[in-house]
This record gives C-alpha cells, sequence and structure tokens, in this order.
C-alpha cells in the first residue's frame, strides 16, 4: 500500500503578489473594518469590569499605600490588627477574580476573536492573513502583553498604543500597534459580514473566487409560445383520415366550417381572436362560394327565365348574418377577458412581496433578460448573505402551465412539494404547481395560485 502525503502549504486567499493581506479581497467578501470609537468603547468596557473587580483589593491596598507614603507604616502593628484575615481575604478574593477574568478574555479572544467589550459592541477579531480566528498564544496573548507592558508609562502609553497608533494605520484598516503585534484585525459584525458564519464566509469565498457569468438559458421551441395568447410560429396541421400529414383535400365550402377535433393541434379559435387584434371581417365561412356555381346550372337559357327566383331569394345571405353574428361575439367573450386580465400565476416571496405573473418574470440580485428572450418582468431580490446570483431562476408560462428554470445560479434552486425537495437542473424548465415552494440560494417563494 502506498500513502501520499500532502505536504504543500495551504493556499490562503486574498493575499497579494509579496504575501501580504490584499484590504480589496476582505472588502468584495463584505467585510468592513470596526469603526475607532467602537473600538475604544469596547476597551473602556473592559477595563471599567476589571476595575470593578479590583475594588475589594484598592479598598484595602488605598489606606496601606497612603501610610508607606507617609513613612508611618508599621509592620508590628500591622501584622497585630484583628481584621488582617479579612484584608487576606480581600485581596485573595479579587486576585482570584481578575486572574479568571482575564484567563476567559484570552481563551474568547483566541478561539472566538470576541472578548466582553467587543461583543457589547458587534466587533469581531481575525488574523488579518487567513480571516480565521486570530489564535490563542499569538492573536491573544501577544496582544494582552503588549498592551500591559504599555501601562509602564501612565495614562500616556494606553493612550499612544491603544487610542493614537490605528491613525497611523496606511492602509486605513484602522489596526493600531498592537493589531500589528497580534496580526489580527477587527471587523464590524453590525454593518458587515460576520466572518464567524462559517455558511456565509463559505459563499462569499465562493462567489469572489468564481465570478459569476451570465450563461444564456435555452430558448423554447418554437411551436410553444412563451405568452399564452400569442401567435404561434409554427401550426402543425390536423391529421387525415389518409394518413397523411399536411396534404389537404378539396372539399366543400361546409365541411371547412367544421369545428376541429378535440385532439387536434389546430386552434378552433381566429388568429386575430387569440391575439387581440382587429381581425379582417370576411372570416365567417365563406357564404359567396355557392355564387359561381349559380351560372353552370341553367343549361337551357330560354326555359330557365324563370329560374332567377332561387337567386333573387337569396337564401345565402341570412346564413352568412346568421353565422357571423353568433360566432363572433363569442369567441372573443371567452379569450379577450382572460387576456385582458393576463395573470398566469401568484407568486409570494419569503418577505411577504406578492408578485403577479403575467409573463417571463426573471428572479436575482441584479437580474437581466437573455439574448432573444424579449420583454421580461425583472424582480430585484435583496440577499445580504449574496446566495442569491445575480440572474438566478425564471418563471415561464406556457400553454402546458407555469415553468421555472435555474438560470446556472451559483447556489442552485429547488422546487418543494408535499415535504420532498427537487433540484433543478440548470436551464430545464420544471413545472410548478399551486401550493409549491420554490427556493434559490437563501430565499423562497410560494405558488400561490396558477
Amino acid at each position: 500500500m502506498i500513502w501520499e502525503i500532502d505536504d504543500r502549504a495551504p493556499v490562503i486567499e486574498g493575499l497579494d503578489a509579496h504575501g501580504r493581506p490584499d484590504p480589496a479581497y476582505a472588502a468584495s467578501l463584505g467585510l468592513v473594518p470596526a469603526p475607532r470609537g467602537r473600538r475604544v468603547l469596547a476597551a473602556l468596557l473592559e477595563w471599567f469590569v476589571a476595575g470593578l473587580i479590583m475594588i475589594p483589593a484598592i479598598i484595602v491596598l488605598v489606606p496601606l499605600l497612603t501610610q508607606v507614603a507617609a513613612g508611618g507604616f508599621d509592620g508590628e502593628k500591622f501584622f497585630a490588627r484583628g481584621d488582617l484575615v479579612w484584608i487576606i481575604v480581600a485581596l485573595a478574593v479579587s486576585q482570584g477574580l481578575m486572574t479568571v477574568y482575564i484567563i476567559v478574555q484570552l481563551v474568547l479572544h483566541g478561539r472566538k476573536g470576541v472578548t466582553l467589550g467587543k461583543g457589547i459592541c458587534g466587533i469581531r477579531s481575525v488574523n488579518v492573513r487567513t480571516l480565521e480566528r486570530p489564535r490563542f498564544w499569538r492573536g491573544a496573548v501577544v496582544r494582552y502583553l503588549v498592551a500591559y507592558v504599555s501601562l509602564v508609562i501612565p495614562l500616556i502609553g494606553p493612550l499612544l498604543v491603544v487610542v493614537l497608533s490605528p491613525l497611523f494605520d496606511i492602509e486605513r484598516r484602522n489596526r493600531g500597534w498592537l493589531d500589528l503585534a497580534a496580526a489580527t484585525w477587527f471587523v464590524d459584525v453590525r454593518k458587515g459580514l460576520n466572518p464567524y458564519d462559517q455558511k456565509r464566509m463559505r459563499i462569499a469565498r465562493k462567489r469572489v473566487n468564481t465570478p459569476e457569468h451570465e450563461e444564456k438559458a435555452p430558448l423554447p421551441s418554437l411551436a410553444t409560445p412563451m405568452a399564452r395568447d400569442a401567435v404561434a410560429e409554427y401550426v402543425p396541421s390536423a391529421r387525415l383520415s389518409g394518413g397523411v400529414i399536411g396534404a389537404h383535400r378539396s372539399s366543400s365550402p361546409a365541411a371547412q366550417t367544421d369545428v376541429p377535433a378535440a385532439d387536434s393541434m389546430v386552434s378552433a379559435v381566429p388568429p386575430s381572436l387569440a391575439t387581440g387584434a382587429p381581425g379582417p371581417s370576411q372570416y365567417a365561412p365563406p357564404a359567396a362560394a355557392p355564387a359561381p356555381a349559380a351560372p353552370a346550372t341553367p343549361a337551357p337559357v330560354p326555359a330557365s327565365v324563370s329560374q332567377p327566383a332561387p337567386v333573387a331569394a337569396a337564401p345565402q345571405p341570412a346564413p352568412v348574418v346568421a353565422a357571423s353574428s353568433p360566432a363572433a361575439p363569442e369567441l372573443p367573450a371567452s379569450d379577450v377577458e382572460p387576456a385582458a386580465a393576463g395573470v398566469r400565476a401568484v407568486l409570494v416571496l419569503d418577505n411577504g412581496d406578492r408578485i403577479e405573473v403575467r409573463g417571463t418574470t426573471i428572479f436575482g440580485r441584479s437580474p437581466s433578460a437573455a439574448a432573444g428572450e424579449g420583454e421580461a418582468h425583472l424582480v430585484r431580490v435583496h440577499d445580504d448573505t449574496r446566495s442569491v446570483s445575480k440572474t438566478h431562476i425564471a418563471v415561464i408560462p406556457a400553454r402546458r402551465g407555469v415553468f421555472v428554470v435555474d438560470r446556472a445560479s451559483t447556489n442552485g434552486s429547488a422546487v418543494v412539494r408535499n415535504g420532498s425537495e427537487t433540484a433543478l437542473v440548470a436551464g430545464h424548465p420544471a413545472e410548478v404547481q399551486r401550493g409549491d415552494t420554490v427556493r434559490f440560494g437563501d430565499r423562497t417563494l410560494q405558488v400561490e395560485w396558477v
């Protein structure tokens, strides 16, 4: 058995050609530097808590230190005091609590990038190179050692090291001398991305490393119009009894006015009525066709002088008026009204927004229609996690129903029906029904009506 050991150094993302952290990469992930005001406030809160813990020791030590400074301290009298035990207990309690407080601060800072003050102020600490936790020894211990060393010079040391040093950062990331020593960087989780949210950080890194590109979705067949009432570019002829498709036989005008069979693909509605455009008034079955047959019937001209009676009676125009008057008004009454309404489906986003689908409707952070797709309703979806692609899904109404198509999104889409989730294949339409839930990224929409 051969074991392969990967001895290559791990690749750190976000470094420039010189191995230094690139601020532009962190900004593209959505990380925002913590403001100086909140950083100072977080430090003051932590020092204030430390002062509260040291109150018992301060109460005991201040009188003693005053006596020592005045030269009136007597060791024999001090050890002979009756409250010596309480003095020792107060000092031990304060020292013990302070030790626990410092250890907890160091562990939280090294493993979670947060301390008491930073957690209250919405600040997190990360390693400036890896944008991950700062680690215990360098990220936490070294930082606190430098901070305590600055106390050697009272007031001036902490003021210079903690408060003023971030002003000298040439990268304008608010990194002070403590950050340079510990290789840390403080970010604002209230206005930017939380680096300890592993799911969102993974999505952000993937989005930056694999730039989005507009991929044209496959266009539907010309035999299937995108809009319900659009004119079909191609309509096959009905199958004749002889089994030959498209071979029309000569037949009487009466036979041409028959309504197509139920299984025929030829629409019985005139194209002008289906599209809503004004159609020609001659659409009714041509009643003037029997007119050419009139000259052929009178063979003996002298004997048929009285024959014009049937022609003069003209029973043919009566069927023309009767056929056009009932048929023409009834067909628009059933077809034009739905076209005027035009709503094929009603969708409800997870934030409560209702979307009426009248044609192709595209969802995304910055959606755009593909070439040849014509006019489309673009719905911009707000997503802080950036799990939704710029052009994520398209909802397309057709004659057979309403379909949803994944537009080659980064995080994919799925249809949830009766508790079962089915992932969508990019570019392949899937029919949706009433009550279905469509998941795209971290957002969802529900089909309220179809």
